[in-house]
């Protein structure tokens, strides 16, 4: 069992339309970038509701209408949420996860019991429901029934109700005026009798044969001394039934929508359909249908009534909603986020950070996701989708994105299957195909309009390059509204993802190693003259001496770093071509391995780890994203590791990284994993030539605050010295990048006292220099 202490983090005030906005962060802390419109679970705790996304908790007075964000950086033990319920006689909010994870919140204190999680279970471990007898949870689990002691914290007992102790598929329990516990499942309802002292005996559990012995009940409650259940059909009708006094009897109603969650107190039944939501009173009588919040419909998947008139909804795409019933009005926490966990590749332009959700699976066939667009401005996320560009609807799988250098309004977006789409002010207006551009459909594929975007970058000129797979012509060139297309022999034999441009302006395009073609990039060079394709070069390259040395088969990741070195990612880790200039020269040009030392022995940097991204930070630093490892920090020249980041040691998501964005004007790096993506504020920044607005972070710096103190805005890699205003020496630095760090602390490691600091910053050379100040309140 894992304790965990929290502070809830207050990301907004009281109004009563509410939006969360994302907060600057300090050096060394995380942020999720992840969405909050998908509520799946909502539970009242007296003063306060809890409501819960698949990979976070929301909580919000109901006093003031504040609003807390619990998340993995917070303390959860994990992301996957299924469902929580509070308990108001133990006060502990029960967190199930998908992988059967628990974590309790008890007086602001996280505990974690992972024993389920942790026990070789065959089978489905999902935790579906909770549901509380005194201060025992009740999960209903994909094979069964657990019981969890809260005053203990630990697991109490397990019930195998199925036919000769089989596991069943348990969605939910209730108990009854009677002591009869009716457990709801994919196969019928089983029942058994509370007080009976060994539950834990399968032949002390029987299917009800008084209703539908082979039907799928998804959501119970008990409520004026009745039993109501729902009886799954189809996806479009569903039955209700009640059972009292021995009897079931189908509860005829006005609607036979699909049934999401049934929930109910000592005055209210609420039922939530796929549409709408419908209240009565404890006689039954109808009160209250919700069919549209003012604005937006609703799509709940929970409702749960609380002991002051407020219906507290949990909506797939309007997050959280509370309804006053008295008043006939809404309240909507709206938390700013991407619509999705999909990020199948990252972009920044200065500080916007774009995400593009479709994708590819190994074999470079699409996943057939909705084209869509993720665009953060470091504040809030502007979302670019079919509700507010319709003609997205009709595409699918947008796998790269280039936002024009000259001008942040205008971006590219790549489909695989629907050719290049052009966005300006977030509203698409042109989408280029064989009709009007150079570039080509597919060449085995008879459908003309199948154009496979894999990757888009700009030049220094500001002309966009343009990658399409599979035929001769898979290069293009935009400059302007004027396009130009190059042909390359024998391109159609590999699909074609991502392009980087190295800093001698080659074009480096990932190739999809077959049985068919046995090379893994290919670099592309016009010699700095696109508009003549007579000078025109292009060589493919693989795992041969002489023909890139690269390490492996399947290229991942590519990337130049300051130095003008490409560093490249494989299944088999990592390589560098120190001298890319070389490629077309005739000299040397073969990647290299970084050798390393680990525990004594001499071995390949990240040998044997498949490698999905490379990204280089303000200082040159490598920031390395692995497909089963987590993200690796290394130094300049990757001899060093300074980070290692895992689902086990840090918020990270998932140790699955697949691609890495980093914002060299904050320092925050993202990392896109299968959960989503979250961020980390690094040490380093982009560095200047001269001295620009430098400043210092933050400043003053209070009492109590223990982070870093960042000087940002230095010239690249300068020298710093931090003395007392009596000109002592304090403490040395030397920027990363465009930004110096100070822990607060003298050259003995005390804490500096209280006072100001003066922070000297020189060039490498010493021909500029310039003076700022730190406030220090101890």
């Amino acid at each position: 069992m894992k304790l965990i202490s929290f502070y809830f983090v207050l990301l907004f005030s009281f109004s009563v339309f509410i939006r969360l906005h994302a907060q600057q962060i300090a050096i060394g802390q995380w942020r999720d970038e992840l969405p909050y419109a998908l509520c799946n679970s909502v539970a009242d705790a007296d003063d306060r509701v809890y409501c819960s996304t698949p990979y976070a908790v929301l909580s919000v007075i109901k006093e003031d209408h504040s609003v807390t964000r619990i998340t993995k950086i917070t303390g959860l033990s994990d992301v996957g949420i299924s469902c929580i319920n509070y308990n108001k006689t133990n006060q502990t909010l029960v967190i199930a996860y998908t992988n059967a994870n628990i974590d309790l919140i008890k007086n602001n204190v996280i505990i974690n019991i992972s024993d389920i999680k942790r026990k070789p279970i065959l089978g489905n471990k999902t935790i579906n429901s909770i549901y509380f007898i005194g201060t025992n949870a009740y999960l209903s689990c994909g094979f069964g029934i657990v019981v969890l002691d809260l005053e203990k914290e630990e697991i109490k007992d397990t019930y195998y109700i199925g036919r000769s102790g089989a596991q069943v598929n348990v969605l939910g329990l209730t108990k009854d005026h009677n002591d009869s516990l009716f457990a709801i499942t994919e196969k019928g309802i089983y029942k058994a009798y509370f007080k009976d002292p060994n539950l834990a005996n399968f032949n002390n559990w029987s299917k009800d044969i008084r209703i539908d012995t082979s039907a799928t009940y998804n959501t119970i409650t008990y409520f004026g001394e009745t039993v109501i259940v729902n009886k799954r059909k189809n996806s479009s009708s569903d039955t209700l039934y009640t059972y009292n006094d021995g009897i079931w009897k189908k509860w005829d109603q006005e609607k036979y929508n699909p049934v999401m969650k049934l929930e109910s107190n000592s005055s209210y039944l609420v039922i939530s359909y796929q549409n709408y939501i419908r209240i009565y009173d404890s006689a039954f009588l109808f009160l209250y249908q919700i069919s549209n919040y003012f604005p937006g419909g609703p799509v709940p998947l929970d409702a749960v009534p609380d002991d002051n008139n407020f219906f507290w909804i949990g909506d797939t795409y309007a997050g959280m909603v509370a309804f006053d019933i008295k008043q006939n009005t809404f309240n909507h926490y709206n938390l700013s986020g991407p619509l999705t966990v999909n990020a199948f590749f990252l972009t920044i332009k200065d500080n916007d950070l774009y995400i593009a959700p479709g994708g590819l699976n190994s074999s470079y066939v699409w996943l057939f996701t909705r084209a869509q667009i993720y665009h953060f401005d470091n504040t809030n996320w502007n979302n670019i989708y079919g509700a507010n560009n319709p003609q997205l609807y009709n595409y699918h799988d947008i796998v790269t994105i280039a936002v024009d250098p000259f001008d942040s309004k205008r971006l590219y977006a790549g489909t695989w299957g629907n050719g290049l789409l052009e966005f300006y002010n977030n509203q698409l207006v042109n989408r280029y195909t064989e009709k009007n551009s150079t570039l080509h459909h597919h060449a085995y594929d008879p459908d003309t309009a199948d154009i496979r975007v894999g990757g888009l970058a700009f030049d220094p000129s500001g002309n966009l390059w343009v990658v399409n797979t599979a035929n001769n012509n898979c290069l293009s060139m935009k400059k302007g509204d004027r396009w130009t297309g190059f042909n390359i022999p024998k391109a159609n034999e590999s699909d074609m993802g991502q392009l980087m441009i190295d800093s001698y302006g080659q074009k480096w395009i990932q190739m999809r190693y077959t049985n068919l073609n046995p090379y893994s990039i290919l670099v592309f060079s016009d010699n700095g003259t696109p508009d003549n394709t007579g000078d025109d070069h292009s060589i493919k390259l693989n795992s041969a001496v002489g023909n890139g040395n690269i390490p492996g088969n399947i290229v991942y990741a590519m990337t130049t770093d300051k130095n003008g070195e490409v560093w490249v990612g494989t299944e088999d880790g990592v390589a560098v071509f120190y001298s890319p200039e070389n490629i077309f020269t005739g000299q040397d040009f073969d990647a290299q391995r970084i050798l390393v030392e680990q525990d004594g022995y001499v071995q390949y940097l990240l040998e044997n780890e498949l490698v999905n991204a490379i990204a280089i930070d303000g200082a040159n630093r490598k920031w390395i994203g692995t497909d089963r490892g987590g993200v690796f920090l290394f130094s300049e020249d990757g001899t060093k590791q300074i980070y290692h980041f895992t689902v086990e040691n840090s918020p990270l998501l998932s140790n699955r990284v697949t691609s890495i964005a980093i914002n060299n004007i904050t320092g925050e790096v993202y990392f896109a994993t299968d959960n989503g993506v979250i961020s980390f504020k690094g040490t380093a920044t982009e560095g200047g030539e001269t001295f620009e607005n430098v400043y210092a972070y933050p400043n003053p710096v209070r009492e109590g605050y223990d982070g870093y103190i960042a000087i940002k805005g230095l010239v690249t890699n300068a020298q710093v010295k931090i003395t007392d205003i009596n000109g002592n020496l304090v403490n040395t630095a030397k920027a990363e990048g465009g930004q110096a760090i100070w822990d607060g602390k003298n050259l003995n490691g005390k804490r500096a006292r209280t006072g100001v600091y003066l922070v000297f910053a020189a060039t490498e050379d010493g021909s500029e220099k310039i003076v700022t100040k730190i406030l220090i309140i101890n």
